[in-house]
């Protein structure tokens, strides 16, 4: 985790749609734009967020006015806390490679993941997934066949009930899997990646989880918030037994 501050943009088109990253270990969203204004949520290094406008408060300090999709509405937070995400940041990875080349497979047992251009590893990491066990339990990663049919960069998660309940803004990278939500996303509330610790989803950096953002098809559109395309996608097998650990041929 870093702590930088960042040269606003002051002069933002009436239509904009700009990808930031917040930069700093936290931050207040205000209602307003002004530190006298009453406070939302407090948001967390590492989380997205979709920039629309930009606004000056009475000592001339700028902030940027957020879009929360959730909600449908929006908040404001200290510009110089946010980096605008640039293009290169955002484009396609290993683009010249056919989409039914490129695959990933999940060990639950391992909390594993390797990504693969054809036979050929080309990414792992450790994840988190789902903290239940079994097709019926409401915290379990399901398995199977899947693919990433629905991306989008920035999101606010929320979900559960009770002592389980969640509620998790500017959730970065997220690649979904299925039409239940679950999905390949950032994680900003735990650092302890190779055990379970999710509602269902595949916990990742933040970092690895851009990359499977970025690697995936389809490809989102630097300015548009989501791409859904069913029967699309980059295929996902995951599995509830060990195959990273022997030699041997892939389950797919």
């Amino acid at each position: 985790m870093q702590d930088l501050q960042n040269t606003p943009l002051t002069d933002l088109p009436k239509d904009a749609r700009l990808l930031a990253e917040l930069t700093v270990p936290f931050t207040d969203a205000q209602w307003k734009p002004t530190t006298n204004s009453r406070r939302g949520y407090r948001l967390y290094y590492g989380t997205t967020y979709w920039v629309r406008a930009v606004f000056m408060d009475e000592q001339g300090q700028p902030w940027y006015r957020i879009y929360d999709d959730l909600l449908e509405l929006v908040f404001f937070i200290r510009a110089e806390h946010l980096r605008i995400v640039p293009p290169e940041e955002l484009a396609p990875l290993s683009p010249e490679v056919p989409e039914a080349e490129k695959s990933i497979l999940v060990s639950l047992p391992e909390q594993k993941l390797v990504a693969y251009e054809g036979e050929r590893a080309v990414f792992s990491a450790r994840v988190s997934t789902g903290v239940g066990r079994g097709a019926n339990h409401y915290a379990s990663t399901p398995t199977g066949e899947f693919t990433t049919f629905f991306k989008r960069p920035a999101g606010h998660m929320v979900g559960g009930s009770g002592g389980s309940a969640y509620d998790l803004p500017g959730v970065p990278w997220a690649s979904y899997i299925n039409n239940q939500g679950v999905s390949f996303h950032g994680t900003y509330w735990h650092n302890d990646f190779g055990k379970p610790h999710s509602h269902g989803c595949i916990n990742l950096p933040n970092h690895h989880a851009q990359w499977i953002y970025r690697w995936t098809t389809p490809s989102v559109p630097p300015e548009k918030r989501h791409i859904y395309q069913p029967g699309a996608g980059t295929r996902v097998t995951i599995v509830d037994f060990p195959v990273f650990s022997h030699e041997g041929p892939l389950p797919f």
